[in-house]
């Protein structure tokens, strides 16, 4: 009890006060971030929540339900549409990879989206990209092997049109472009022979599909919790150490301080 009733009159004493409070503010700083990573988790906790419970919701039918005003409430929603796909309009996204995992098992070789329309209305398409594939396997007299039929139907999540960085125009040809850098649906609509929905689809894999199988098809969000629990915990760790590790070191200073204090009056009473 005394020994912490003299560490407290030493972090407050004339020397030590005002290291003492800037310590005591980085301590509440560093105890703040941490209960931040801790909220952030809460956070995403509840965002993983409500997605799997829209992906646990049955496919919106764009064949037989007529579209929301607001099309955020299809947001993470599965959706699904049958129809015929035109291969002949199929587009590309160029200059795209898959990263990690299978892009690197694919060694790291460039690749493009196949983009293409299905119609499933009268006059009415949409574009669904369909699923990676290599450059080679994009070439004429090798996509044509990654053509398949929608009869059965497709599901999905609609994706917004896309624009380019900074709210630039899109030049395109007159006779149209099949390789895209950007889906955007009121650029590419003036090179199809029918209306374009304002939006895409991106078409998930199918259950039992192989994760290598041409065209490849991905998950769009992979539901995780990030790495805030772990920052929470370093951030606790930091305060810690810089409380306990200020406590000491005034201590350690201070007894070297007498002992050197002690050192000089027995040379001079030497």
């Amino acid at each position: 009890m005394a020994s912490a009733l003299e560490t407290v009159r030493l972090l407050v004493s004339r020397r030590w006060w005002w290291v003492t409070i800037l310590v005591i503010l980085g301590v509440i700083a560093q105890v703040w971030l941490g209960v931040w990573q801790l909220d952030r988790l809460d956070q995403r906790r509840a965002f993983n929540a409500n997605i799997a419970a829209k992906w646990r919701e049955e496919p919106f039918d764009l064949n037989r339900n007529p579209l929301p005003p607001d099309l955020t409430e299809l947001e993470f929603q599965r959706i699904q549409v049958t129809g015929e796909y035109d291969f002949t309009h199929e587009i590309v996204l160029q200059n795209q990879s898959l990263g990690d995992g299978v892009g690197s098992m694919m060694g790291g070789a460039p690749g493009v989206y196949l983009v293409t329309p299905l119609i499933y209305a009268p006059n009415q398409a949409v574009l669904v990209v369909r699923g990676w594939v290599p450059l080679d396997e994009a070439e004429p007299g090798m996509v044509e092997t990654h053509q398949e039929s929608a009869a059965g139907g497709i599901v999905g999540y609609i994706q917004e049109s896309q624009t380019m960085p900074g709210g630039g125009e899109i030049t395109v040809p007159a006779g149209g472009q099949r390789a895209w850098n950007f889906l955007n649906i009121d650029a590419i609509q003036p090179q199809m022979p029918y209306a374009l929905s304002p939006f895409f689809i991106l078409q998930l894999p199918e259950e039992g599909r192989s994760f290598s199988q041409l065209p490849i098809r991905v998950e769009p969000i992979v539901l995780t919790e990030g790495n805030h629990f772990s920052y929470a915990i370093q951030w606790f760790m930091f305060a810690t150490i810089l409380g306990i590790g200020y406590i000491f070191f005034v201590r350690y200073s201070e007894q070297r301080a007498r002992r050197i204090a002690q050192a000089g009056q027995e040379a001079k009473v030497g």
